[in-house]
This record gives C-alpha cells, structure tokens and sequence, in this order.
C-alpha cells in the first residue's frame, strides 16, 4: 500500500514536470523569462552602483554639496515608495508607457536601490579614520591612491553584507516587472501555471531558483572584493 502510494505521487511529480517545464514549449518560455530577469537585475544592479557611486562622490568632494543635496534628498525620497509603485510610476506616469518595459525596470529598480547603496558607501567611508588619509598623505600618495589603496579596501569588506542584502532585494523586485507587462522568470512560470492547474512543482521550482542565484551572488560579490581589494 505505501509503495503503491509512493509510485502514484512519484508519477504525478513527473506529469507535473513534464506539463510544466517540458510540454508545450514551456521550457522556452520560462528561458525568455529567465533572461528577462537576469537583464533586468544586471543592467540594474550596474545603474543602481553608478548612480550611488556618483552621489556618494559628490557628497566627499565639498563643491558639489549644492547638486548633491538636491539629488540624495530625490533618491531617499523615492526609497520610501514601494518598489512596485515606482515602477508603475515610471511606466505609466513618467515614460506613458513608450518606453520598453525592459528598460522601464531597469531604470526603477536602479533609482530605488541607489538611495540605500550611497547611504552604505556613505557610511563605511566615513568609518576610515582621518590618521588614514594623513598617513597615504605622508607617503606621497594622491587622492586617488589613498581611496584606492586605503580607504576603500577597508571600506568594501564592510559594505559587502550590506550590498548583497540590496542585491538580494534587487533581485526579488524583478518579479515586479510583470506590473508592466513583461514576461519575467515569476510571471512566465505563474502563466505556467495557470494554464497547468498546477501548483507545487510551478512554486518549488521558483523558490529554489531565487534562492540558488541569491547565492550565486554572495559569491561573485566576495569573488570581486577579493580581486580587486584584498591584495592591498
């Protein structure tokens, strides 16, 4: 009796596969999706760092204090609307929707994670001590040489819980991008799912693949800093 009732669940699991993943072109379908999402997270993640990377910029260099001010208060301001709101803003309000939802997103989720990455850049730079500046000083290093060979190795080690904490959230606000129209990994698998009746196999496939690429991350992050930061 067990092993017939474990034979029966076994089977369904592979129909439950096969219906959702393997029939009807749905691998193709949640590839498209996947790609969608990957795009939306790489090409966001780099607009959120450039734009944070700028701001906190402005706010270490003293003469730029009038532009800064202005743009920090924008991006924080903006931080404190949902994500999914932004973006809708964004798409239907800001671009009324001629602007490729692709981009739209891309555009959103770097704005709204860029207000809590300056906050961390911010932060942790700020935790260097003066003796650091003065002692790159002393050894004739410019001002680029101190923040590159001092200030942001120390820096950095202490940002990467923070940043992969923001990555990670980045990563999840993709799904948001089906708001608009598009067909990321989340809303391809939910049509999935759907059109299937399905519902576990659909839900435990998703989960498990957020929560392997939240990995993939934390490494690529500690695989950088180490690259690029640990030899100094």
């Amino acid at each position: 009796m067990i092993i017939g009732t474990s034979t029966g669940l076994l089977q369904e699991l592979q129909q439950q596969i096969h219906r959702n993943f393997l029939a009807e072109d749905a691998l193709q379908l949640i590839l498209g999706g996947f790609q969608n999402t990957l795009v939306i997270f790489f090409f966001g993640a780099i607009f959120a760092f450039v734009l944070a990377i700028f701001l906190t910029y402005l706010h270490i260099n003293n003469k730029w204090q009038w532009l800064y001010r202005p743009l920090q208060w924008f991006v924080a301001t903006i931080h404190d609307v949902p994500a999914v709101v932004l973006m809708m803003f964004f798409y239907y309000v800001v671009f009324a929707g001629s602007m490729n939802g692709i981009v739209v997103s891309i555009v959103a989720l770097g704005v709204y994670i860029s207000g809590t990455l300056t906050g961390i850049f911010k932060t942790h730079i700020n935790h260097v001590g003066k003796e650091q500046y003065e002692a790159g000083r002393m050894l004739g290093f410019t001002t680029v040489q101190i923040y590159r060979l001092i200030v942001l190795p120390q820096a950095v080690k202490g940002m990467l819980p923070s940043i992969a904490g923001q990555m990670k959230l980045l990563l999840r606000a993709t799904s948001y991008a089906g708001y608009i129209g598009q067909k990321d990994l989340v809303k391809t698998v939910d049509s999935i799912r759907t059109h299937t009746g399905d519902v576990f196999i659909p839900l435990l496939f998703i989960s498990l693949l957020y929560l392997f690429l939240s990995k993939v991350i934390v490494k690529i992050l500690h695989l950088l800093y180490v690259k690029f930061f640990c030899h100094a």
